[in-house]
């Protein structure tokens, strides 16, 4: 199976946006008489006009493809029908199916030969469809001739899929703005950026740091807007880079609470750390820096860090 993408955007006061997933679909069977593929398995178009009619071939040259692959003649068939129960989140099944027109809709492929079909949607002039998502399944079939050492006869399908959006942005590229915007307007810290256990840790102990040490970490939200947050401890030399005098500390010996939490805007969040580190020798008398990370999780993750410095008991 062999994939790419394809993203287009076209300018004008009607732009539609292209988003074209690529596969080669091959339904075998165990004889190859039949077999068929289709270049294209998922099409998605937003920012279609209501009245508006669209040819995808003359547009940008994205034509209905179909190979066949086996080594006997078929015939062609594509039909427009309502999803086959795989429907995406935020797309309802098309009101229609005869919005799309396949042109031709039937031909005759011999071993080999590629045969392409228009694609061609109209939207109705109805204002009620504006901010609407749509799909619809193209279901490619086709029937072989009998074989040359049987009477019987092997049909073959592929099943592709239309989703379009009219007068806006898709689902997908709703929520990716949505995500965007959310970004953009993060604005939070973890304080202090290092902390300085002065006197030294006991070993072998859960250590509340905040109520034997006087010490602790704060979540500032700036931003009007609440933010998820995960927080933990981890090794990161990126960010740890060369402490001369500490070792760097097993983050399995540190916890912060909350772990998680949903800091609401304009606020902030006290922190507790617990330390444990066990009464071991090897632990005995030594310098240990711990990484803190507060992470927003998402595509792309933000993070901002702290270390905790320690002494060890003797």
């Amino acid at each position: 199976m062999k994939k790419t993408g394809l993203r287009i955007k076209l300018s004008g006061l009607s732009r539609i946006i292209f988003i074209l997933t690529t596969y080669y679909l091959l339904l075998t069977t165990y004889c190859l008489y039949a077999v068929i593929a289709t270049r294209f398995a998922d099409l998605i178009l937003e920012n279609v006009q209501i009245g508006e009619s669209y040819n995808l071939r003359t547009l940008k040259n994205c034509p209905m493809v179909i190979t066949n692959l086996g080594n006997e003649t078929v015939d062609v068939m594509i039909d427009v029908e309502f999803p086959m129960g795989d429907v995406k989140p935020g797309y309802e099944p098309i009101p229609d199916p005869s919005w799309i027109q396949i042109v031709p809709a039937k031909y005759r492929l011999g071993s080999q030969e590629q045969g392409s079909s228009d694609i061609i949607i109209t939207i109705p002039n109805d204002k009620k469809l504006i901010g609407k998502h749509f799909q619809a399944t193209l279901l490619t079939a086709s029937q072989s001739f009998p074989p040359p050492t049987g009477n019987f006869i092997i049909a073959t399908g592929c099943v592709s899929r239309i989703r379009f959006s009219i007068g806006g942005m898709g689902p997908e590229s709703l929520k990716a703005e949505k995500k965007r915007k959310k970004m953009m307007t993060l604005d939070f810290e973890l304080i202090p950026a290092n902390i300085k256990v002065k006197s030294s840790v006991e070993l072998g102990k859960k250590i509340n740091l905040r109520e034997k040490k006087g010490i602790g970490l704060t979540l500032i939200n700036k931003s009007t807007e609440p933010v998820p947050l995960i927080m933990k401890s981890e090794v990161n030399m990126m960010v740890l880079g060369t402490e001369k005098e500490y070792e760097i500390g097993d983050p399995k010996f540190l916890t912060i609470k909350p772990k998680k939490l949903k800091l609401k805007g304009e606020s902030m969040k006290k922190l507790t750390m617990y330390l444990n580190i066990p009464n071991e020798e090897k632990y005995k008398n030594k310098k240990y820096v711990f990484l803190i990370k507060a992470e927003v999780p998402a595509d792309v993750p933000v993070e901002v860090f702290s270390k905790l410095y320690v002494t060890t008991s003797e």
